[in-house]
């Protein structure tokens, strides 16, 4: 198991109620993603399912899809499974895996939709994984996915961090422990574009139309399309 794994399994159980209150955004961000899903897709695979927020949207959006919900920690899915459960899903056809992007088979034109939320940043080389999520795609098949950014210069970076502190700061947000927590994850785990590397990196992966649909501070919704 690596050091990510370990992470994401420890904070599995507390994941939703943080996230809701250290990110100024996250539940439009994700309706974002949802917006813009196509209105059908038979084969789809969502890189890092979490706690399954999105993965139950995909199910009850596509009840008669073939989901493959990846992600590298094994607690988190265990979570994401117990949600769809409670939500009456068809956890059938959803296949559960755990696996690193990097290192996750994709079957060559065989997918019609790939997405995320929030987890591509944990991504090194990015370019990389881009152009195999392409070729796994099918012709009008499409990358749709929100993640977080880093500002293009020190200005705007400084104004949203400013803006993302002041968020998680008031009262009933995130304590001293959990800022001290989110700190060192992003140091160890996270790693940012911005937003235009983000395009140009999609752009070279052989997508064709592409663009950010929306944004909110470092956080952004991106459709790439084959």
């Amino acid at each position: 198991m690596s050091a990510i794994d370990s992470y994401f399994d420890a904070t599995a159980p507390e994941y939703d109620g943080r996230i809701l209150r250290s990110h100024p955004c996250y539940q439009e961000m994700l309706r974002r993603v949802v917006e813009y899903l196509p209105p059908e897709a038979q084969n789809i695979l969502e890189l890092g399912c979490g706690t399954g927020a999105l993965t139950g949207m995909l199910a009850a959006r596509y009840p008669n899809a073939h989901i493959r919900a990846v992600d590298a920690s094994p607690q988190m899915i265990e979570v994401a499974q117990e949600r769809l459960g409670r939500l009456g899903l068809p956890a059938t056809s959803i296949e559960f895996e755990v696996s690193l992007f990097e290192k996750l088979s994709l079957p060559s034109e065989a997918l019609d939709l790939v997405t995320s939320n929030m987890s591509l940043h944990h991504v090194v080389e990015k370019l990389p994984v881009y152009v195999r999520v392409r070729e796994a795609l099918r012709p009008s098949g499409a990358l749709i996915f929100g993640d977080e950014l880093v500002g293009a210069t020190a200005e705007v970076e400084r104004r949203h961090y400013d803006t993302w502190v002041a968020f998680a700061s008031q009262p009933g947000h995130l304590t001293r422990d959990e800022f001290d927590g989110i700190f060192q994850h992003i140091e160890h785990f996270d790693h940012y574009e911005t937003l235009p590397r983000q395009l140009e990196m999609l752009h070279g992966a052989g997508f064709g139309p592409v663009d950010c649909v929306w944004r909110y501070l470092n956080y952004a919704v991106f459709v790439a399309q084959t």
